[in-house]
């Protein structure tokens, strides 16, 4: 029997036109450790009711299905001409406010994971100095299943690393410009996906019917800079909202992160106490949609 190696898993999805039909993944990702977890922390909850009841019987020895569903994160690079389904898989909303559904298979090697009707909840872009940049997708799906080994079609180029990175930001009251400063960048995207268990209009033994999103994307971050000015210790100090892009770009092929309106909420900045570290603030921040709601906090492109 061969050994099952890390190296052999992957992750798939694709776009689906309609609710409850599968689709064959047609972007193919491979996965990343998470802070401090595996590869894929996406878990199926078979949410088993055991019944206590005057019966005689001193065991548990009756349940019923409560619902089911699969929940969890995984962490994928983002890699250039690979990203375009992954953006609107995060972004994208129709004519109701509702994100996109999905499906997706996860490859562990002897155990393959198919998901329907799956939306991304919550994403998180990670871009660090020196290291690639990263999303972690916190997913919530209506339906798994075991499915076949696939065939997948992974991308040969590399991910993008932070050095790719082109940072501007606008500072006070002024235009967007570029900043070659910072070394750290945290962008949250949570898209007010409701909890499972809200959704949990069933036919019996079945799984939640819906997962809506209840509102529209709100996005959130953090960013670290060299303490070489003032400039975004001023912005906070004096409520003055700031704009932030950030552009990847290898040849021919780019990723654009676009926060319009962004209000730094906390700021944690001092002394490092020793000679050998440099001064380098950290910044909080929420993103902004613009008053007359036409376009959200942050823009994907």
């Amino acid at each position: 029997m061969a050994v099952a190696l890390a190296h052999e898993g992957s992750f798939g999805f694709g776009l689906q036109a309609d609710k409850s039909t599968f689709v064959a993944p047609d972007t193919w990702l491979p996965l990343l450790k998470r802070g401090g977890g595996a590869g894929d922390g996406v878990r199926l909850h078979r949410n088993y009711t055991m019944l206590d009841m005057a019966d005689g019987n001193e065991f548990e020895s009756r349940y019923y299905p409560a619902g089911e569903w699969a929940e969890g994160e995984l962490a994928v690079p983002l890699i250039p001409g690979s990203i375009g389904a992954l953006l609107s898989w995060i972004q994208d909303r129709d004519g109701n406010n509702q994100g996109r559904w999905a499906s997706a298979v996860i490859d562990c090697v002897n155990e393959v994971k198919q998901l329907t009707d799956v939306k991304v909840r919550r994403a998180r872009i990670d871009l660090v100095k020196g290291q690639p940049v990263v999303c972690t997708l916190d997913l919530g799906g209506l339906k798994l299943e075991s499915g076949v080994t696939p065939t997948p079609n992974l991308p040969g180029t590399a991910p993008y690393i932070f050095r790719e990175a082109t940072v501007e930001i606008a500072s006070g009251g002024g235009a967007l410009a570029e900043d070659i400063n910072c070394e750290r960048i945290q962008i949250v995207i949570d898209n007010a996906v409701e909890a499972m268990a809200e959704g949990m209009r069933l036919a019996a033994g079945a799984g939640p019917r819906q997962m809506y999103n209840l509102a529209g994307a709100r996005c959130w971050g953090a960013l670290s800079r060299d303490f070489v000015d003032n400039a975004l210790y001023s912005d906070f100090a004096d409520g003055q909202e700031a704009a932030l892009t950030i552009t990847l770009r290898r040849g021919v092929a780019s990723a654009v992160m676009a926060l319009p309106r962004v209000l730094y909420t906390a700021s944690d900045l001092g002394l490092p106490g020793t000679h050998d570290r440099r001064i380098v603030e950290r910044v909080e921040f929420t993103a902004l949609g613009s008053v007359d709601g036409l376009t959200p906090p942050v823009v994907l492109s």
